[in-house]
């Protein structure tokens, strides 16, 4: 692929990844509030977990699958199937006006997830090793300012729509534009290859298994999506809980704190970014991955001691300064280390097993909350990402090999 293909999907896709994540960012960082406003009173927390587990467990079996069929047909045929599907998906959910209905068609909806994670295995895949680290960040960056501008969005829109499921049907919109963005400017130069298309998930496993240090780079990615992906909707309960019980805390509205937790924890994301990104082009990536991994473990015991939105607003803040760098690094070095023929599968089972990671958190918070409360969420990943720094520093002591094959 030649220096204008690979320069101009890296942008592309960064451009879709900001419409894709403030379409899904404008709803899904509001779901607690359109689930109320769905009828349902007691049990709250459970309800959110089993639609997220839901949507990302369904998800999770699927993306395996995609990665073969990547594989074969081409990446650029899973960045459009996750496109145009969750338009489809997302519509449908705009006018569902029953909890179990909304929960089941959410649910449907995680067949088509995975717009960024096909779009990084594209850039991974497809970009000259000395630029991979750039390339990455920048989609990543763009997913972020998704993050960033979704919130503010969800917010602004909560204020005119005639009710608050409506806020798919921007999701929805956002999606919709991004496929066309796919289908008319990203191009990829895939050799088909000869064989026939065979899935064979058990061999793949068994191949993969054997690799060094995959495994723990696949702990490390349930450990980002448990924490961020997966952490999400959690965040906006814990913020509801710290401004009900300080009504009109700082001048502000649920909705708005809840824009502002939000806003505040991917613009910090969105600042560091370069800095990872340049640090990966420069650094070996197992010593980048390392700070990451000790500075998020350390920011993220900051959540479940805030007392107030605000402190929760700058604990976030600061977790995802270092949370942010891990997507780009644990890419990277999981592309690395696919064996040749099954990069894109490598990556789809990263993506799948980080997927259970998301499904997880929400539904465990939900369990855990009659029990502990949230913060007691929170300390788990805290605990969870200790554990992770740990597990690395230990891999590389036993490893003396070169930091990056």
């Amino acid at each position: 692929m030649g220096q204008a293909n690979w320069q101009r999907n890296a942008r592309a896709l960064a451009a879709g990844n900001v419409l894709i994540n403030i379409g899904w960012n404008a709803s899904f960082a509001f779901l607690p509030l359109i689930v109320q406003s769905l009828g349902v009173e007691r049990n709250l927390a459970l309800w959110v977990g089993a639609m997220m587990f839901g949507y990302y467990g369904v998800s999770c079996v699927f993306t395996p699958v995609w990665g073969v069929l990547a594989d074969h047909y081409g990446r650029r045929s899973m960045v459009l199937r996750a496109s145009f599907g969750m338009t489809v998906g997302f519509g449908l959910l705009s006018i569902m006006s029953d909890p179990l209905y909304f929960l089941i068609v959410l649910v449907v909806a995680g067949l088509a997830n995975g717009f960024v994670p096909a779009g990084q295995a594209l850039v991974a895949t497809s970009t000259p090793r000395q630029h991979v680290g750039s390339a990455l960040a920048l989609t990543q960056a763009g997913a972020s300012a998704g993050n960033l501008l979704g919130p503010l969005a969800g917010a602004a829109l909560l204020a005119w729509l005639p009710a608050s499921p409506s806020l798919f049907a921007f999701t929805a919109a956002m999606m919709c534009v991004a496929a066309v963005l796919a289908l008319t400017v990203v191009r990829e130069q895939h050799q088909r290859p000869a064989h026939a298309l065979r899935i064979d998930l058990v061999a793949d496993v068994r191949r993969l298994w054997i690799v060094p240090e995959l495994k723990l780079l696949y702990y490390l990615q349930v450990l980002f999506s448990f924490t961020v992906y997966g952490a999400t909707a959690v965040v906006s309960l814990y913020t509801m809980e710290l401004v009900a019980g300080q009504p009109g805390f700082g001048g502000f509205t649920v909705a708005g704190w809840l824009a502002a937790t939000a806003v505040g924890f991917t613009l910090a994301g969105i600042v560091v970014l370069p800095l990872w990104g340049r640090l990966l082009d420069r650094m070996s990536s197992a010593r980048v991955l390392g700070i990451l991994l000790a500075g998020a473990s350390f920011a993220s015991v900051l959540t479940p001691l805030a007392r107030d939105p605000l402190e929760l607003t700058v604990a976030r803040v600061l977790f995802a300064s270092f949370a942010s760098g891990l997507p780009p690094t644990l890419i990277r070095m999981i592309r690395d280390r696919a064996p040749q023929g099954m990069e894109a599968r490598t990556l789809a089972y990263g993506t799948s097993i980080q997927q259970m990671g998301s499904a997880l958190a929400p539904l465990i918070a939900g369990l855990l909350t009659p029990y502990l409360g949230l913060q007691g969420f929170f300390w788990l990943c805290s605990a969870m990402l200790i554990v992770g720094w740990v597990l690395w520093r230990k891999s590389r002591r036993a490893d003396r090999a070169p930091d990056d094959p």
